[in-house]
C-alpha cells in the first residue's frame, strides 16, 4: 500500500471569501507568498484563485495569474501551481432573433 501523502493548499478561497476574514491574500504578491509558505511548510501543490487587487473579487484577469506565477518562479519554489478561476465559464447567447448565434 501506498502511504505517501500529496497535500494541495488552497490558497485563496474561490467565490465572494473577501469579505469573510481579513486574512485572505488578495494581490498577486500576497498570493505568491502564501503559495511560497505553503511549500516551504510542505505543500506540493498551491490551488490558486486570483483576485481583483482593488475589491478582492474574483477575477480572471490573465495579468493576474501572470504576475503571481512570475513571483512564484523567482523563489525557485519546488510546488505544483494549480491555477483556478473557480467562477465556472460565461456562456453569451446571441440576439432574439438568433440565440443560436453565439456572442
Amino acid at each position: 500500500m501506498n502511504r505517501n501523502i500529496i497535500i494541495s493548499a488552497a490558497i485563496s478561497g474561490s467565490g465572494p471569501t473577501e469579505n469573510k476574514t481579513p486574512h485572505l491574500p488578495i494581490t498577486p504578491k500576497q498570493l505568491a507568498d502564501e503559495a511560497i509558505a505553503a511549500a516551504k511548510a510542505g505543500a506540493a501543490i498551491a490551488h490558486i484563485h486570483v483576485r481583483d487587487p482593488k475589491t478582492g473579487a474574483p477575477s480572471r484577469d490573465i495579468h493576474l495569474y501572470k504576475e503571481v506565477v512570475d513571483r512564484i518562479r523567482q523563489e525557485s519554489t519546488d510546488v505544483i501551481i494549480n491555477l483556478r478561476t473557480g467562477m465556472g465559464g460565461d456562456l453569451l447567447l446571441g440576439p432574439d432573433s438568433n440565440p443560436t448565434e453565439l456572442g
